[in-house]
């Protein structure tokens, strides 16, 4: 493990042994402090974007029982790249995908999924009710039409669900022949934006709707996509109220060989590296945000590590996901978006579905492992990156103001390109009624003995997670959990999450 200790900028490498660690955690302890910045919070900040096509039945009470443990205020509904193909009458994707002119992802040319019609708004109305879910709505603007897609906000309305969260398309910005059939330009693509705007602003004149940014600018690959923000900040977002970005950084081993044969492919010198990938994301989103207008909320509708299942090698090869390691980098990033004031939601992608992404395991062959085909997983159960969210949304539920956690000293981790980022890193929640959680993360290899007579008085009750970051958690009890009271002091685990409340 590399640190930097403090601020003094000196960097040390050692392996530290589980006894010099009890040592070093009982001689040291770390006091917690409240940052003097408060930032608002939207109660509805958590979401989960849900492939529609994964889920079987909105009736299924087990379903719905795994959702409520995760507990997002929202959900993004039909999906991503999906809504581009929804027939929402049918409630699954249109018959004509054969007339379009360019193809469409594996994942929807395929006939279990396109023969799929259990997502009609009657379907769903009944478990959002229930359930107290509000929908993000992501309009279908490239194979269907304004008054349609108006025909179906009505409709949703007529069944009882509100009409708050409106998205106008998915991921326009890249130069995929579908797209550029309607959208040739990006100022194609604003124009029909403002139309649109107009529209549904009309009918729904309390929903907030956003309009297509992107989280990425480099010229070399697409000018299409280094010229999409300028178009759309310019020319549609003074009408629109959010604009959204999506972000899907690598794992950080591009250059790091592995020499093992069984899955997850990464060794204890590789987690610093992949741990830093979410801060390393966060400097580059924020350079490109930063041009956003300060007036105009962001929302992340999807967000996750990318690793692609089908690749043998290069940056993209499957290396950790569904580790342990996996449920931490994307607890990271959620975190991290509260950095920034003027992000008003996240929608962690996706709900249920495979290891590669999901909160959600669907079935046994939901854990995707290169070395071992037949491993097995508990249906219905939450991966790595569904434990640590768990947490997430029980933590910010129904809070409206949110404060970083600050330390008196601090130990920084070194990853890639130089990047130093923190071992512990937390942040505090609270409602009108002063009611208060925390959530903390210790990224290190060692645990920290920390002080929090700052955050809170008297005893608190805490929730803690906690394991090897190679863990493959396909099933209940494979991490350590713990629960209980404490007061003034707390031990954090190396590399857990750690949720306390006073309530």
């Amino acid at each position: 493990m590399v640190l930097v200790l403090g601020t003094s900028g000196a960097i040390h490498s050692n392996k530290i042994n589980s006894r010099e660690a009890i040592n070093r955690y009982h001689s040291t302890i770390i006091k917690a402090k409240l940052s003097p910045t408060i930032r608002s919070l939207s109660p509805n900040f958590v979401c989960s974007n849900v492939n529609a096509v994964r889920v079987k039945s909105w009736d299924d009470r087990n379903y719905w029982s795994a959702v409520n443990q995760l507990n997002p205020a929202i959900i993004r509904i039909p999906g991503g790249e999906g809504s581009s193909y929804w027939d929402w009458r049918k409630g699954g994707i249109i018959d004509n995908l054969g007339d379009l002119p360019g193809s469409v992802s594996e994942f929807l040319d395929n006939q279990r999924d396109r023969s799929y019609n259990a997502s009609k708004l009657e379907d769903l109305q009944p478990g959002f009710q229930e359930n107290n879910k509000i929908p993000l709505f992501v309009l279908n603007m490239l194979s269907d039409d304004l008054p349609s897609q108006l025909a179906m906000l009505k409709q949703a309305r007529d069944l009882g669900m509100p009409v708050k969260y409106i998205e106008l398309g998915n991921e326009f910005y890249f130069p995929l022949e579908n797209y550029l059939a309607v959208f040739p330009k990006p100022k194609d693509y604003t124009k029909t934006a403002n139309l649109w705007l107009g529209a549904i602003k009309k009918e729904f004149p309390t929903a907030e709707i956003a309009v297509l940014g992107v989280a990425q600018t480099n010229k070399r690959k697409s000018s299409r996509i280094y010229q999409w923000n300028k178009e759309v900040v310019t020319n549609s977002l003074p009408f629109a109220d959010a604009i959204t970005i999506h972000t899907y950084p690598r794992n950080g081993l591009v250059n790091r060989e592995f020499d093992t044969q069984k899955y997850p492919y990464f060794k204890d010198a590789d987690v610093r590296f992949i741990l830093g990938e979410p801060f390393r994301n966060w400097q580059k989103i924020s350079q490109i945000i930063d041009r956003f207008p300060d007036n105009k909320k962001i929302w992340v509708t999807e967000y996750n590590l990318m690793e692609d299942i089908r690749a043998t090698s290069g940056e993209k090869q499957q290396r950790i996901a569904g580790s342990w390691i996996h449920g931490i980098y994307t607890l990271s990033m959620s975190l991290l978006f509260l950095e920034d004031d003027r992000i008003d939601l996240a929608c962690n992608h996706m709900l249920i579905g495979s290891s590669q992404f999901s909160t959600i395991l669907a079935n046994e062959g939901s854990f995707i492992d290169p070395s071992h085909k037949d491993i097995k997983s508990q249906p219905l159960t939450l991966s790595a990156n569904g434990k640590t969210h768990k947490l997430l949304g029980n933590a910010m539920s129904g809070m409206t103001q949110a404060r970083k956690i600050n330390f008196d000293r601090q130990d920084n981790l070194m990853g890639n390109n130089g990047i130093s980022y923190p071992a512990l890193y937390g942040w505090k929640f609270s409602d009108q009624d002063q009611s208060g959680t925390a959530l903390l993360l210790n990224l290190s290899s060692r645990p920290i003995k920390l002080e929090i007579t700052s955050l809170f008085t008297g005893a608190i009750n805490y929730q803690t997670i906690s394991g090897s970051p190679t863990d493959l958690v396909t099933k209940p009890g494979i991490l350590e959990q713990k629960t209980g009271k404490m007061e003034n002091n707390i031990v954090l685990p190396a590399y857990s999450v750690t949720k306390m409340s006073n309530n």
